[in-house]
């Protein structure tokens, strides 16, 4: 008996109308760029963020030195995107969100077309993939994980093409890649690995013959990997960037900065714990996976998963590989969201291939009851294939019911997703910096601090006022907040935000700590998210500081 053939989309090869597909092709990945692209302008915040996000705004600005593990490649991409005059710095670098994780979809799409899916059903799975929540909130405000997404994104799609070319350039290409991409997120470790073994299967005849193939795709790395030069570099400025992590001027201060030191006691994914907490994280991850985009397409992407394993074994295991391995770092360090935007990536793979899938199987079902078939075409039912009419109908139908899909899915996390309205992080500066007095001192957590220093850095308020931040307190060996208050407090009005009253108990020993104004701020977000006291700090015996009367 005839099977539907093994390749997706195999049985479209001769068709007449495989040229319109081409054409098509083509155009799916601008297509589902500009869509995508359009829902993220649409919906992004307009300026300035808290924490890591209004660090991301800031420091390429000024080209300075982010924290751990100091994001290279993204200040030097980001520092060219600001320089393009639309709107405020803030504003440019929330755009090149909306542009990195739209040319990531671009690339999916891209990706799937040359796994045989069709060029609708294509467009279709991209979309979704855009409109999933976790997806979509990365694409509307700066942060170093939409161009972590867009490397892993390209190293892919070069995998493939060197599948397909076996072409040197291809080797240098995907190499550059993957130093670029470790220059931006060391999570590119849990990536790189399994495109390289890929990589290495598909032109295993090729690179035996030409052993010196390796050296170009290897050098290629070391290339882009020189991009943390810039780290030394920066910080060896005269005068130093204003915001400069932890001064890494000498070596061991660079590899503390670039190796992540700081937050390794935060993940477990390299202790005997990790496996077994990555199982019991697995309900919340299917909870958080059905909230962002309903079963549908968590369950399209898995059984795509398995077809693209049956019928491209290499790909389908890599791609497997790096969506298990995703969930599982996801799980052992702290349940960052954004650690999923990869796995998301794959399973938007896999939801094309599954759709093409059942396209395939419905077309074959339809082709073998005989609807719409003339003699002319009995001969590709016998090999297998569907004929033009019932596979091509087939597939225009299953796109659209993926267009719907994409549809509902963006119009059900448009709402969560749209921060065109969010300028909790702009009213947080420009009330702070309108009512200190002059020379203050404001001492507050990494959340509240970022937004302060665009503030300063950027916009050119308030000079006069020194921002310090738990980083400081650690970084420039003050020990304990209390010890940096005592050395500002006979000086300048010191002020201080705490996220939790609890932490306000040392400095309540010390110092007379009263009520000065209220604030939005956020709790390990982009956006404000509570309200909080800014407390004035003074001496308890205003007498301790000399000439105070």
């Amino acid at each position: 008996m005839s099977v539907p053939s093994a390749r997706v989309g195999e049985a479209e090869a001769d068709e007449p109308g495989a040229s319109r597909r081409d054409s098509l092709g083509w155009l799916a990945p601008p297509i589902v760029g500009a869509v995508t692209f359009v829902a993220y302008l649409r919906t992004l915040m307009p300026g300035i963020a808290f924490g890591d996000w209004g660090e991301m705004q800031t420091v390429p600005h000024i080209l300075g030195i982010a924290h751990p593990t100091g994001y290279p490649t993204y200040i030097l991409v980001a520092w060219l995107g600001e320089l393009i005059p639309i709107g405020s710095v803030a504003f440019r670098a929330n755009l090149l969100s909306a542009v990195l994780v739209s040319l990531a979809l671009a690339l999916a799409t891209a990706i799937s077309i040359r796994l045989g899916v069709r060029p609708l059903i294509a467009i279709a799975a991209g979309i979704c993939t855009g409109a999933v929540g976790t997806v979509w909130a990365a694409a509307t405000v700066a942060e170093v994980n939409p161009l972590h997404l867009f490397f892993a994104a390209a190293m892919l799609h070069r995998a493939l093409v060197w599948e397909e070319r076996r072409e040197v350039r291809d080797l240098v290409i995907g190499g550059l890649l993957v130093g670029l991409s470790l220059g931006n997120h060391l999570l590119t470790i849990f990536i790189a690995p399994f495109v390289a073994l890929f990589v290495l299967w598909v032109g295993r005849r090729e690179i035996l013959a030409r052993p010196w193939l390796l050296l170009a795709g290897a050098g290629a790395a070391v290339v882009g990997l020189m991009v943390y030069l810039y780290i030394p570099i920066a910080a060896s400025r005269v005068p130093p960037p204003a915001l400069e992590y932890n001064h890494p001027v000498t070596l061991d201060a660079v590899w503390w900065l670039i190796s992540g030191t700081q937050f390794r006691g935060q993940f477990d994914f390299l202790s005997a714990a990790g496996p077994g907490k990555f199982i019991a994280s697995l309900p919340g991850l299917w909870d958080l996976l059905v909230g962002r985009a309903t079963p549908v397409l968590p369950l399209l992407g898995a059984g795509g998963l398995v077809v693209l394993v049956w019928r491209r074994p290499a790909f389908g295991l890599m791609c497997v590989a790096i969506l298990v391995l995703g969930g599982y770092v996801w799980a052992n360090y702290l349940e960052l969201e954004h650690y999923l935007l990869v796995p998301w990536l794959i399973v938007g793979i896999g939801a094309a291939v599954g759709l093409q899938a059942i396209a395939d199987v419905v077309g074959f079902a339809v082709s073998r009851a005989g609807v719409g078939v003339d003699r002319g075409t009995e001969a590709d039912i016998s090999r297998g294939r569907s004929p033009v009419g019932a596979a091509g109908l087939v597939g225009v139908a299953v796109g659209c019911v993926g267009l719907v899909l994409a549809g509902l899915l963006g119009s059900a996390n448009w709402a969560g997703a749209d921060r065109s309205g969010d300028t909790s992080g702009s009213d947080y500066v420009n009330t702070v910096m309108a009512s200190l007095p002059t020379n203050a001192a404001i001492l507050s957590e990494w959340d509240a601090s970022t937004p302060l220093w665009q503030g300063q850095q950027v916009l050119g308020l308030r000079p006069d006022v020194i921002v310090v931040d738990d980083s400081n307190i650690v970084y420039e060996g003050w020990v304990t907040r209390e010890k940096r208050i005592e050395s500002l407090i006979c000086e300048r009005p010191v002020f201080i935000l705490r996220l939790s009253d609890r932490e306000l108990g040392p400095t309540r020993q010390e110092f007379r700590v009263t009520p000065f104004i209220t604030v939005g701020v956020a709790y390990g977000g982009p956006s404000a998210a509570a309200m909080r006291p800014i407390y004035r700090v003074e001496p308890i015996d205003p007498s301790a500081c000399p000439g105070s009367g």
